[in-house]
């Protein structure tokens, strides 16, 4: 738990603007244009920077800060642990510590540092009005910080893990694809080699694929020695290029030294000549390997040019039997082939049964995970319905967020050229993801249609509009999150009557929100303006014991025009702002009774509304 201290603001339209706030429920009120929302955001600013901001926020921003402006926030962590968060405009914060260190190593824009809950009007009534999306989720599992980010990145890793599962299924079935295609385009060779019969007992057949092998041999011999022969020729030329080289010498201007240099150049001649005999004797032995390859090609080459030539002459005699014997030798040679495309094809079913296998068990994972995220949020709206008293109900509606799914869905009937889009689009809702999933993937009309009942044309164009737009792998997990239900008590007295929060009025919008915002946590909440409005009825019903039941465990900052939060909340401190136009400034600061004539001024109109109003609920009272 912590406290904002004190802020301190120069330069801006709030500049020499200095207030001390305490534990408890601090009201800022003050003429519109006081500068009551620069001062909250100036807070948020200095806490929390600007990431995500939208472009009104930076413009108020720009306008009444700017150039120059530096704001100071001090947070108390306990008495004796006091920070100071200093940042300029549009420059990195600086943090010091306790002692006046300088603190580095903390990442500010995060909010885990110094955590801080802040909402407008707007942004409250846009919560409300979100029953289904990320603005409800968010309230709770910002909640559980690291254990809810824990469960994002388990749940981001399992995703990862079947989209790469998901390429490697669609690179195997491809693979599969390819070899059917293969094997079908081979057609059947053993029924056409066994129509040819056996192999005729012709002499001249046989004598003919014997001189075939016999040259296809002979050709793989001559290729044989001609490799070797060019190794050899590369061998020759290096030594050729080393007896080119000439002996190395030595030379020194010092003549003391002659007799020792004239030794080792001696050395040296005799080491080369040494060499160079070596180097004729091995060029020597390669010209001799050479001239020996040469004859055995030669000897072959002969060999072969017999072996065509008979080859020649038989086929001449038995053109017929020489054409069958190609037929034969061909149809054996694809059979060979088509053996090892089935061999290929078992390898990559099996494969891809295995890759199946393993995304179902990915698959179960997954969904565990996404369980115990349910069973986390679960627990932590039970907590804060406890927290929020009885006229605010929150409760999590497992797997009944389908804007994810919904607008998938949507995206691809785009293209199905059929009417009634959104009849069908909640027809197609009512499948699990998963389910849809498969039937697209096995484009199984039948089935479809039995399911939706759209008639057998328009389940066509539907089914081949998802399969050109919707990848099966990535709808199986797409999310159907949780529903965060938060209803209000409408009911004034007798049995309680809950509605959501979204079919409320816009004054009980936000004081459905309110009691569950100020039981979330205990970091300072900051709440700009929240009773446009509001339900006056519901403030003192709800949002006001709200206050009283928070105020001895979290600062609550709220800048309001409604005199029931200050009031009724029994403000600790009432800041009243004020302006001349051109800068805005502190006119009076205290408790509720010290700020009285500015409460009946500012929030009730002046004294003369307000012992109007007071003299007519008297009279109303009487009747």
């Amino acid at each position: 738990m912590w406290n904002i201290d004190s802020v301190e603001i120069s330069g801006g339209f709030l500049a020499g603007v200095k207030v001390v706030l305490p534990q408890g429920l601090i009201c800022i009120i003050g003429p519109r244009g006081s500068g009551k929302s620069t001062l909250a955001e100036a807070v948020r600013y200095a806490l929390l920077g600007t990431i995500s901001a939208p472009k009104q926020r930076l413009d108020l921003l720009q306008a009444n800060l700017g150039p120059g402006s530096t704001v100071s926030v001090s947070g108390l962590t306990d008495p004796a642990n006091r920070y100071v968060i200093r940042r300029s405009y549009r420059q990195e914060p600086v943090l010091t510590g306790p002692s006046g260190q300088v603190v580095s190593s903390v990442d500010l824009d995060r909010g885990s540092f110094f955590p801080l809950d802040f909402y407008t009007g707007q942004e409250i009534e846009a919560i409300a009005d979100e029953s289904l999306g990320e603005k409800r989720r968010a309230l709770i599992d910002e909640l559980q910080g690291e254990n809810f980010r824990a469960l994002q990145l388990a749940l981001g890793e399992h995703r990862r893990s079947l989209e790469s599962n998901s390429a490697r299924i669609r690179e195997m079935e491809k693979t599969l694809s390819d070899i059917v295609e293969r094997i079908e385009e081979g057609g059947d060779p053993n029924s056409r080699l066994s129509e040819l019969g056996p192999p005729e007992e012709n002499p001249a057949a046989y004598e003919l694929i014997a001189l075939t092998r016999q040259q296809q041999l002979n050709n793989r011999d001559i290729q044989s020695i001609e490799m070797s022969r060019q190794s050899l020729l590369g061998l020759l030329t290096q030594i050729e290029s080393l007896l080119k080289i000439s002996p190395p010498t030595v030379s020194t201007s010092d003549a003391n030294n002659a007799d020792v240099l004239s030794e080792v150049q001696d050395t040296l001649f005799q080491s080369y000549k040494r060499i160079s005999r070596f180097a004729d004797k091995i060029r020597d032995e390669l010209l001799s390997d050479l001239a020996g390859l040469d004859t055995a090609k030669g000897k072959i080459s002969t060999r072969q040019t017999d072996v065509e030539a008979k080859l020649s002459r038989v086929a001449e005699v038995n053109a017929a039997a020489s054409a069958k014997v190609r037929v034969r030798t061909d149809l054996e040679q694809q059979v060979v082939r088509l053996e090892e495309f089935k061999r290929r094809h078992a390898s990559a079913a099996s494969a891809l049964a295995g890759l199946l296998a393993q995304r179902g068990v990915m698959k179960t994972d997954y969904l565990e995970e996404r369980e115990r995220l349910s069973d986390m949020r679960e627990k932590v709206a039970t907590d804060l319905q406890n927290k929020a008293g009885g006229n605010v109900r929150v409760r999590v509606i497992r797997n009944a967020d389908v804007l994810a799914y919904q607008q998938v869905l949507s995206n691809a009937l785009h293209g199905a050229r059929v009417r009634n889009h959104e009849d069908i689009l909640n027809s197609l809702l009512t499948l699990r993801p998963e389910h849809l999933a498969q039937l697209i993937q096995t484009c199984d009309l039948n089935a479809f249609e039995s399911m939706m009942g759209f008639g057998l044309e328009r389940s066509r164009r539907i089914l081949e509009a998802l399969k050109q737009s919707v990848d099966p792998f990535a709808l199986e997990i797409t999310p159907i999150d949780d529903r965060i239900k938060i209803e209000l008590n409408v009911s004034p007295s007798g049995q309680p009557t809950f509605k959501d929060a979204s079919e409320l009025s816009r004054g009980q919008k936000c004081t459905a929100l309110l009691p569950l915002l100020l039981a979330r946590r205990d970091s300072p909440l900051i709440i700009d303006q929240p009773e446009d409005n509001l339900d006056n009825h519901f403030i003192y019903e709800t949002v006001v014991n709200s206050i009283r039941r928070m105020k001895p465990r979290r600062q609550m900052i709220f800048i309001t025009h409604n005199a029931n939060i200050p009031v009724l909340g029994e403000a600790d401190l009432v800041i009243v702002l004020d302006s001349d136009g051109k800068v805005g400034f502190i006119r009076k600061a205290g408790d509720v009774d010290s700020c009285r004539d500015e409460i009946v001024d500012l929030l009730e109109g002046g004294r003369e509304a307000f012992e109007l109003r007071r003299k007519r609920y008297g009279e109303a009272a009487r009747v």
